[in-house]
């Protein structure tokens, strides 16, 4: 082989070496989220977002692992890189005070390199209900009051199971969470001896601003 013959060739083994090294490099993903509270669309400073995956390598389903996490700025955004890998499934969670915890997922048939993920990140806040039922005199034994909320909201919020009340000085107060800057609904179906007293079917709501508590008393 010629000298001129001998430098092509090591020229394009360097070449073809080091594409291969370019090729063979982690390829990474990225997540631009904005955490905000609902519904007044506040930006959520402080709030921490994690992302757990489940992947296949070497053929095997791998248990979850925590593979990104960040934490929100004053304008509520974040930024999370992770390595792309054979993604069976992507969870993320987000927390922060005063908000309940929110979740959700990304597709990984969606994933492309160099092509930022963007993620609206809704919290709703929470807001405190203080509930407070009682009978005041004149009562009579056979008195009995039907009592639940009606708002269902998707956390563990306040319960609407229905409350069962009877007798003679007969009284319940809880108090439970639920989302903020919303109305809880509230029924009783109220059966009194005494003429003279207010019975029947009662509904109404109450208003729970975000961040703060509301009471409902209700006496009869």
């Amino acid at each position: 082989m010629t000298r001129a013959g001998l430098l092509t060739f090591l020229t394009v083994t360097v070449l073809i070496v080091a594409g291969c090294n370019r090729t063979s490099e982690p390829m990474s993903l990225r997540v631009e989220g904005e955490v905000r509270t609902v519904p007044s669309n506040q930006a959520v400073e402080g709030a921490q977002w994690s992302l757990f995956e489940r992947a296949v390598l070497d053929g095997a389903l791998q248990a979850e692992e925590e593979v990104a996490s960040a934490m929100s700025d004053a304008s509520g955004g974040f930024i999370a890189e992770f390595e792309r890998r054979s993604s069976y499934s992507l969870r993320w969670t987000a927390s922060a005070p005063l908000h309940f915890t929110t979740a959700g997922e990304l597709n990984p048939d969606g994933l492309l390199p160099n092509v930022p993920i963007d993620l609206p990140v809704p919290m709703n806040a929470i807001c405190t209900l203080h509930v407070n039922l009682a009978s005041v005199p004149p009562e009579d034994s056979t008195d009995v009051i039907l009592f639940n909320l009606g708002e269902a909201f998707p956390c563990p919020c306040c319960e609407t199971e229905q409350v069962l009340l009877e007798g003679v000085g007969a009284d319940s107060s809880w108090t439970c969470l639920m989302h903020g800057d919303r109305w809880m609904t509230w029924g009783a179906d109220l059966e009194v001896a005494l003429i003279g007293q207010p019975e029947g079917l009662f509904v109404d709501s109450v208003f729970c601003p975000a961040f703060g508590s509301a009471t409902l008393d209700l006496t009869w």
